[in-house]
């Protein structure tokens, strides 16, 4: 008889401001001396000039700056722009044990699968959003070990931010991560272009609280459309109406 496959182990995740930061250094290089493998992500390709990214480390930047600090280490570079070779040979190096460390941007967000690796640390972390630190973190936790990932904030951010961010200490669920996530930033427009923000104007639901009752709405629709087709049965007249009246999908390309 062949063992189910055992489960994955949840992922240890922890928020650390500035002068904690060591502690997750410390983590990477113990992870490379008993074997193991670590992603560490920065927002940026290189170093930029804008005032309004000053602040955030680069991929180039630390690429160098750890390469010096830490001799014993062998470091790979990923990120959007560099050619597909260089790309392919960074990822392959990495695969294969080659560079014991990957320092990349969100370029690794998804398709990377490299089981070995079970540190990430993720420098800048109020830069991004929720769902790509989540999709982020997804990058370990592949293998047998117990994983852990380091959400790097500085002195800079802003409590706001922080707050945001402490969901992903809590949960490895990612929909209660979108859901912590739409609480937090608003639902946005649903067929406008804001992104963020407001609320949507429904009549007696909300999409912050009543997300469990709307996707149960939508099952019973489904399941109602399908049973009409099968049986040839007339749909119910406000579920009829809906579909007649729906919105059409715009165009994007004019």
């Amino acid at each position: 008889n062949t063992k189910p496959p055992r489960a994955p182990l949840p992922i240890h995740t922890r928020l650390l401001f500035d002068k904690e930061h060591s502690a997750a250094y410390e983590a990477m290089t113990s992870e490379v001396a008993s074997g193991g493998q670590c992603y560490i992500i920065t927002p940026l390709v290189a170093t930029s000039t804008a005032e309004s990214f000053e602040r955030y480390k680069s991929a180039e930047e630390e690429f160098k700056r750890l390469e010096e600090t830490y001799r014993d280490v062998r470091f790979g570079m990923l990120h959007g722009k560099m050619s597909s070779e260089e790309k392919n040979a960074a990822l392959d190096a990495f695969t294969a044990g080659e560079t014991q460390v990957l320092v990349a941007t969100s370029v690794v967000e998804v398709g990377v699968d490299v089981p070995n690796a079970s540190v990430i640390i993720i420098e800048d972390a109020d830069r991004h959003g929720v769902s790509t630190l989540h999709q982020l973190r997804g990058r370990v936790g592949r293998g047998h070990k117990q994983s852990s990932c380091f959400l790097l904030v500085g002195a800079e951010a802003g409590y706001a931010a922080k707050d945001r961010l402490r969901v992903l200490e809590k949960t490895n669920n990612g929909f209660h991560v979108a859901e912590s996530d739409l609480r937090l930033r608003g639902a946005g427009d649903l067929l406008g272009t804001r992104q963020s923000g407001g609320t949507l104007d429904l009549f007696h639901a909300s999409v912050q609280t009543d997300l469990y009752l709307l996707e149960a709405a939508r099952r019973a629709a489904a399941e109602t459309i399908a049973r009409a087709n099968v049986r040839g049965e007339t749909l119910p007249a406000p579920l009829a109406i809906a579909l007649r009246d729906k919105p059409q999908p715009q165009d994007l390309n004019v």
